[in-house]
């Protein structure tokens, strides 16, 4: 007859099975101090979506780009949407830059010319010669190295900041490059001009230079003023795609 265990017995029984033998195994058993936190910060990872890319297949045609997408000027995520439009500088404005500069020194070169086959011709020189090549040769000289350093042949000089600076920036130049041109003529000629020729050379090089630079500057600053009248008028549906691009930013 086998006698009856009392409940006691059999918990503690249990217990000790239950219970492991030694510290070592109780110690693997054993769960790590931040097991039981939740994961906040992974939560938080696996809300964001993911961003997929498409990968273009070897060999094959490069995707072309969407007009509608943003275009990102200047700093990085700063999208820029409207109707403004960018100039950028080509080989056709280059050329056109070129050739307003040589119109104007060949323009500046002839009127030299001219003064000086005046002033010949006023002393009953023949015109057609070659001294009235150097007697223009100084005040050439002057003229172009004046209107180098003076911005004669810049943005100023070339009339594209309007007519009165195209005119300061002649003025400028004149006023330095004719006293030049003399003083190169007394240099090569071993004497210094009488009065009365420096008084008519200052007046009739201002006349010529000055009223010529005048004149084109007026005629280019017109041609500039008529393109920006072009792009001020813009048309109604630049106004529908300002409207739309501020719907879009809000």
């Amino acid at each position: 007859m086998i006698p009856a265990t009392p409940p006691a017995t059999r918990a503690s029984f249990a217990q000790k099975c239950l219970l492991p033998s030694s510290p070592l195994l109780a110690a693997q058993l054993k769960p790590p101090p931040f097991s039981r936190l939740n994961p906040k910060f992974g939560s938080l990872n696996s809300r964001r979506p993911l961003s997929l890319r498409l990968a273009k297949a070897e060999g094959g045609p490069s995707p072309s780009v969407r007009s509608d997408e943003p275009v990102f000027v200047g700093q990085e995520d700063v999208p820029l949407e409207g109707v403004i439009q960018f100039e950028k500088p080509d080989s056709t404005s280059k050329l056109k830059k070129w050739a307003h500069v040589a119109l104007l020194a060949g323009g500046d070169v002839l009127f030299l010319l001219l003064f000086a086959a005046i002033g010949r011709l006023g002393h009953g020189f023949p015109v057609f010669s070659v001294e009235t090549l150097r007697t223009a040769d100084p005040f050439i000289a002057g003229w172009f190295l004046s209107a180098y350093f003076l911005g004669g042949y810049g943005e100023d000089g070339r009339g594209m900041n309007g007519l009165t600076q195209g005119v300061i920036a002649a003025a400028k130049s004149w006023a330095v490059g004719i006293p030049l041109g003399v003083l190169i003529r007394s240099a090569t000629s071993g004497h210094i001009p009488p009065l009365p020729f420096i008084v008519v050379s200052m007046g009739s090089t201002a006349v010529l230079l000055i009223g010529w630079r005048g004149l084109l500057c007026a005629l280019l600053s017109k041609d500039e003023s008529k393109k920006s009248d072009v792009y001020r008028r813009g048309n109604p549906f630049e106004l529908f795609e300002l409207l739309t691009s501020l719907v879009r930013r809000w």
